[in-house]
């Protein structure tokens, strides 16, 4: 399962090599600093860990709480903070039996569950729309994409945490700049993003599922309104006050893209329905150079995150990716190797 072209070329996307299989759905993913690579099994409930080449991989531990939904709840999202070589914390968004929520774990070669913190909970859960990426930004805060439940009024609702990205402090609490006193929202109106990536200047790019006409790929602002349920991409009631455009939309079917990636300000953006990886150049507020790679090669993509020498880790979500059930599916991750 290896297709590799070296360790550098000129091309934008230069190979992938298979680093290993997998049963069930891996979902979160993350590199620490010792190269060590975690990832989680949506419908196991547990999180891997392995080395980079895809040796010795073993199972720490499972999330306390953690149920599925009958369709894509489970453990999602994963991230680390910048003081994660001293603090071990280990953040994880996941569904429990009533909601969706953030919770932190201490990674000691072990997850070690006595340790467990909840840190958010109330974020609306359902068999679909739950969201569920983390990224900590340059601020230090930690960010979080939650999906409306499938009740798209939520999206528009500030008493709600649905159709939202979140910020909050690394410890639970609302950071005090936040645009909603008291709030974790940080932006409103998502129908159910999955896709969160910083750039170089310190910006917020989201990626968000739409219904059936348009994905979207967002920069997301502070107490932006990004329109769902009213406008779905570029069409429906779109010109309301106040209402942040997308910086580019891609038609359903060629997208349904979850996971995003910047790397040297150049986005990568995993689809699932449209079974590709759109590659884009991040320049001022726009996306140019707009390339897409593997299309139907690996088939659904859902996971992409940066590595840490510069490359890309890539996951695929082909089959059982809406039941729940585990270990039905037959997945694979991959390393990208991308131009210098």
């Amino acid at each position: 399962m290896t297709v590799s072209t070296g360790t550098s070329c000129s091309n934008p996307v230069c190979g992938t090599t298979g680093v290993t299989t997998e049963s069930d759905l891996p979902w979160g993913l993350v590199q620490i600093p010792d190269g060590t690579v975690l990832y989680g099994r949506r419908d196991l409930f547990d999180i891997v860990a392995m080395n980079p080449d895809g040796s010795g991989t073993q199972s720490i531990g499972t999330v306390p709480g953690a149920q599925g939904t009958n369709g894509e709840g489970g453990v999602l999202g994963l991230a680390i903070g910048p003081d994660f070589t001293t603090d071990r914390w280990l953040y994880i968004y996941h569904t429990s039996a009533t909601d969706n929520r953030i919770v932190r774990v201490r990674y000691d070669s072990t997850l070690r569950t006595d340790t467990l913190e909840v840190l958010v909970t109330g974020i609306p859960r359902n068999k679909y729309h739950n969201g569920g990426r983390l990224r900590f930004g340059p601020d230090g805060m930690l960010y979080a994409a939650a999906g409306d439940g499938q009740d798209p009024d939520q999206a528009q609702d500030l008493t709600s945490l649905g159709g939202k990205v979140l910020r909050l402090r690394p410890d639970g609490a609302v950071p005090a700049d936040n645009p909603f006193p008291g709030s974790y929202v940080w932006s409103y109106g998502h129908r159910n993003p999955q896709g969160l990536a910083f750039d170089s200047q310190g910006r917020l790019w989201e990626q968000e599922f739409g219904n059936n006409v348009m994905d979207e790929t967002n920069l997301v602002v502070k107490g932006g309104n990004y329109g769902w349920p009213a406008c779905e991409g570029t069409t429906g009631e779109c010109a309301g006050p106040g209402l942040v455009a997308p910086v580019r939309t891609y038609p359903v079917a060629a997208a349904s893209c979850s996971g995003i990636a910047i790397v040297r300000d150049v986005l990568y953006i995993a689809c699932l329905r449209g079974a590709r990886v759109y590659r884009a150049v991040i320049t001022g507020s726009t996306l140019a150079d707009v390339q897409q790679y593997f299309v139907g090669t690996y088939g659904r993509l859902r996971t992409i995150e940066p590595s840490i020498d510069g490359n890309l880790w890539l996951s695929t979500s082909s089959r059982g990716d809406k039941d729940s059930i585990p270990g039905n599916s037959n997945e694979r991750i991959f390393k990208v190797t991308v131009g210098q």
